[in-house]
């Protein structure tokens, strides 16, 4: 995540006394924190329009509208197809474009448009991801899903607050003995 601003050194302008501001290298000026704050607020909203976009994974402009813990990922709010990783104009179902819907249709149906069988798509099947959301265990179960990555992309993309992932060994592996490395 690039920052911009590591920490920004704060001041008081003579004009407007009792006010914080700073200077903004990412917008490359001088703002309030109260600006900056509503500047990142305003990135987050789906209407927002691109010159917001600047602000929108600022952790500074985070920090200023008081969200601590808010999801850093440059995907966060975007129409972006979880399956396919395409920005997309419309997401069906708020998770695949339009193209990765009708693939996935056509292979529930078991034709496509031609009335053959689809064989270019691999098999899709449930899949479930357990993630960490402010301290708190999360799980998203999607029931026809490409891959793993599918998930990431999905929980990157909805989630507001930072995300933790980790990986837990199967069940039938964690009764494996560990197996140490190292000179003896």
């Amino acid at each position: 995540m690039k920052s911009g601003i590591v920490n920004p050194v704060y001041f008081e302008l003579g004009e407007l006394p009792g006010r914080q501001h700073f200077h903004c290298d990412r917008l490359r000026a001088t703002l309030s924190t109260d600006a900056c704050g509503h500047r990142w607020k305003t990135a987050g909203e789906a209407t927002a329009g691109t010159r917001w976009l600047t602000c929108k994974n600022c952790h500074v402009g985070a920090r200023h509208a008081g969200e601590l813990d808010a999801n850093p990922s440059p995907i966060k709010g975007r129409k972006i197809c979880a399956r396919c990783h395409v920005l997309a104009t419309r997401l069906i179902h708020k998770h695949l474009c339009v193209s990765c819907y009708n693939r996935q249709r056509e292979q529930m149906i078991g034709k496509n448009a031609k009335g053959t069988k689809p064989i270019k798509l691999a098999q899709l099947v449930q899949r479930t991801i357990s993630y960490m959301v402010r301290g708190k265990l999360e799980t998203k179960t999607v029931e026809r899903c490409l891959d793993t990555t599918e998930l990431i992309i999905a929980v990157l993309r909805d989630e507001k607050q930072a995300v933790r992932f980790g990986w837990r060994a199967p069940a039938r592996m964690r009764g494996f003995p560990r197996l140490e490395t190292g000179d003896a």
